[in-house]
C-alpha cells in the first residue's frame, strides 16, 4: 500500500516536471531575450495585444521585482539591471492600462505614467521616475538611448536585454542609432539647423561638459559628412515635437 502511494506521488512530480511551462525554469536574460524577440519588431514596436496574455512576461516582471540590484557583482551589471526593468516596467505600465493611444493619456496629469504609477521591487514600490532619477547618478548618458517611454520618438526598444558584458557597446550602438535617425534627429543643410530630439532638451546637462557645447556630443555619434559640416559651420540647434503616440505594432489582418 506504502509503495503503491510512494509511486503514485512519483508520478505526479513527474508529470509536473515534464509540463512544467519551460520559463519556469529558464534563466532571467534567456528569459527576456526570447520575449523581446517574440514581441518587438525591427522598429522597436511593441505586440501590447499579444504579450498581455503571456505568462512569461509576468515571470520576467517577477524576476526584478525579486531581485536586489546591491547584491550583483558590478556597477556595470546594476545600470543594465535597471535598463531592464525601466523598459520592461514601461511595457506592463501599458498592459495595465491597455488599450491606450498614448501614455500621457494615463491619469489626471500629463506626467501620471511616469509619477504615480507603481511598480514592486526588492527596495520597495517604486515609479518609473524614480529609477529614471538614479539611472541619471551613473553619470552615463548614453542610458538616454537605452530607455524606452512607450511612444513613437523614444529610442527603439533593443531586442536584446542590456548586459554587463556588453553594455559599453549596447549603449554606443543606441546612441548610433538614435542620433542618425531622420524621424529623431537630422541636418538641415540649406537652413544652418541642426534638428534634435527633445531628449537633447530636457537632459542637456547630461550631455554637455562645461565648455562644450552639445553639437559637440552629437557628431561623435553622426555620420561623418554631418559630422565635419557641423564642425566648418554654425548651425542653429532646434528640437523636435516629441511624438507620444504609443509605440504598438499592430499587425495587418
Amino acid at each position: 500500500m506504502r509503495i503503491g502511494k510512494l509511486f503514485l506521488m512519483l508520478l505526479c512530480i513527474f508529470i509536473v516536471t515534464i509540463t512544467a511551462p519551460a520559463y519556469a525554469t529558464e534563466e532571467p536574460d534567456s528569459l527576456y531575450t526570447r520575449i523581446l524577440e517574440r514581441y518587438v519588431t525591427e522598429d522597436g514596436l511593441v505586440d501590447y495585444q499579444a504579450i498581455k496574455d503571456d505568462q512569461a512576461f509576468e515571470k520576467y516582471i517577477e524576476y526584478l521585482s525579486k531581485t536586489d540590484p546591491d547584491t550583483l557583482p558590478s556597477d556595470k551589471h546594476e545600470l543594465a539591471f535597471w535598463i531592464n526593468a525601466y523598459n520592461a516596467f514601461n511595457i506592463k505600465g501599458v498592459l495595465e492600462e491597455y488599450p491606450i493611444k498614448s501614455i500621457l493619456n494615463v491619469g489626471l496629469f500629463p506626467n501620471s505614467f511616469f509619477v504615480f504609477k507603481k511598480f514592486h521591487t526588492k527596495k520597495g514600490m517604486t515609479t518609473l521616475r524614480r529609477i529614471e532619477r538614479m539611472l541619471r547618478e551613473f553619470q552615463e548618458p548614453g542610458v538616454h538611448f537605452a530607455l524606452t517611454s512607450a511612444s513613437m520618438s523614444c529610442p527603439k526598444l533593443r531586442r536584446e536585454p542590456y548586459k554587463a558584458e556588453k553594455l559599453e557597446k549596447q549603449l554606443n550602438d543606441q546612441a548610433v542609432n538614435f542620433i542618425q535617425d531622420k524621424d529623431r534627429n537630422y541636418l538641415d543643410r540649406e537652413n544652418n539647423i541642426l534638428y534634435l530630439s527633445a531628449v537633447f532638451k530636457w537632459y542637456e546637462n547630461d550631455f554637455v561638459k562645461k565648455g562644450e557645447r552639445l553639437e559637440d556630443y552629437v557628431i561623435s555619434f553622426l555620420n561623418p559628412d554631418d559630422a565635419k559640416y557641423i564642425m566648418d559651420h554654425k548651425v542653429e540647434v532646434r528640437y523636435l515635437d516629441y511624438d507620444w503616440s504609443l509605440n504598438e505594432y499592430k499587425p495587418e489582418l
